[in-house]
């Protein structure tokens, strides 16, 4: 994969994209603001076949931070989505219409973080107890810090 070339065609197809880094030799990360997550992500897994890896989400200093893990196995280069939510208001679309492979993951950063995931198919529970107090999420850094 021609890395400059492609950077150049995803920011002309996305202009909305915030930055574009190259981490290592083969890692891309890619900062969108969430209203671009299932159009940049439907482009990448449906129309290039990129292989879906995972989600992964944290407490950040500047907010809660989602990653979305995408393999393009042909080239072995890894691209990865970054979305930053207000710790306040923590709600994104989910990506399960476009993968729904990620209809579980959705569900326990939601338990851990917080995070709302709207029109989500199976918005319940999936690793906390069905009486776990609402508004504690035990990966929030308040939490954390609370329970030291």
């Amino acid at each position: 994969m021609d890395i400059e070339k492609y950077i150049k065609d995803i920011k002309v197809k996305f202009p909305t994209i915030n930055e574009v880094e190259v981490i290592n030799e083969k890692r891309l990360m890619i900062y969108i603001h969430k209203e671009l997550l299932l159009k940049i992500g439907d482009y990448l897994f449906n129309e290039l076949g990129y292989r879906y890896i995972i989600v992964t989400a944290m407490d950040s200093k500047d907010g809660l931070e989602i990653i979305y893990h995408l393999s393009d196995d042909k080239s072995g280069w890894i691209v990865n989505l970054n979305v930053m939510l207000p710790v306040d208001n923590p709600e994104i679309e989910s990506i399960t219409p476009v993968i729904y492979g990620a209809e579980w993951i959705e569900r326990e950063i939601y338990d851990l973080l917080g995070i709302k995931f709207l029109n989500h198919p199976k918005p319940e529970r999936f690793l906390m107890a069905e009486d776990w107090p609402e508004g504690k999420y035990p990966l929030r850094r308040e939490h954390i810090e609370e329970t030291n």
